[in-house]
């Protein structure tokens, strides 16, 4: 068809082509009403949980069965249970045991082994899925990474290191890290959730100069250590609440 319409050889594009997207095992169609109305489901879902699970669940170039209740499975458990609640516990840590405000040392911020997460791996995972066009399995890189802040957080249990008047460094410590997480977090999502992404770095009072601005995010800062000692963050305000089936 490219030929057919005037395409040298030489001059060819490339085309990146999504799989069948069927309906409970059948192809869609508009004369058999076989059919999912996008703008139905934003209104019900929001478009971010609608973007997200499409982005998420359907591999690139494979078919796929759509799935309103596999939506709302996504959502509840990647959205909700998993980064919406790192944020609300980080937030509410940081607030009540540092006063809304982190406190950590220069070395630790600028060392990346002490970041749990290995972020600067991470990130070149991240890269490497997008170029080759795998979106979803880029995405497994930040949320990923959500599931295991929030093991951190049970690994570490700051609450109970705050009872340690010796232990302030480490409690410091372990508050950047969790912060600093969903710092880089938003960044990755940003292109699939920028709605949530915007969410996040003004809860974190990051970059507020460029609020609801897409330059707000740069791969270039999904580094470790940006977020500066006495840096004050926001209180949580809820992004995903669950849905009920």
């Amino acid at each position: 068809m490219l030929h057919a319409i005037g395409f040298p050889d030489d001059q060819m594009p490339q085309l990146l082509v999504h799989g069948w997207w069927n309906l409970g095992g059948a192809k869609m169609s508009k004369s058999t009403g076989n059919i999912i109305d996008p703008f139905v489901l934003a209104e019900k879902y929001g478009a971010e949980a609608v973007r997200y699970y499409l982005m998420s669940d359907i591999a690139t170039g494979k078919d796929a069965d759509f799935s309103e209740e596999r939506l709302i499975e996504r959502y509840n458990a990647n959205l909700a249970n998993s980064l919406g609640n790192l944020l609300n516990r980080t937030l509410n840590m940081i607030g009540r045991y540092g006063k809304g405000e982190l406190r950590v040392r220069a070395d630790y911020r600028r060392e990346v082994a002490e970041d749990p997460m290995n972020w600067a791996k991470a990130v070149a995972v991240y890269m490497d899925q997008l170029d080759s066009h795998f979106i979803s399995l880029a995405l497994d890189v930040p949320f990923g990474c959500a599931v295991l802040s929030n093991q951190f957080i049970e690994q570490r249990q700051p609450w109970k290191i705050a009872k340690d008047s010796t232990s302030n460094e480490l409690l410091c410590a372990t508050l950047y890290t969790l912060a600093e997480s969903l710092r880089i977090i938003a960044i990755l999502i940003s292109p699939v959730l920028p709605k949530a992404a915007q969410g996040i770095f003004d809860q974190l009072n990051w970059k507020m100069e460029l609020s609801g601005k897409e330059e707000r995010f740069s791969l270039a800062d999904a580094e470790w250590g940006k977020l500066p000692d006495g840096h004050v963050v926001g209180k949580p305000v809820p992004l995903f609440p669950r849905i009920e089936s």
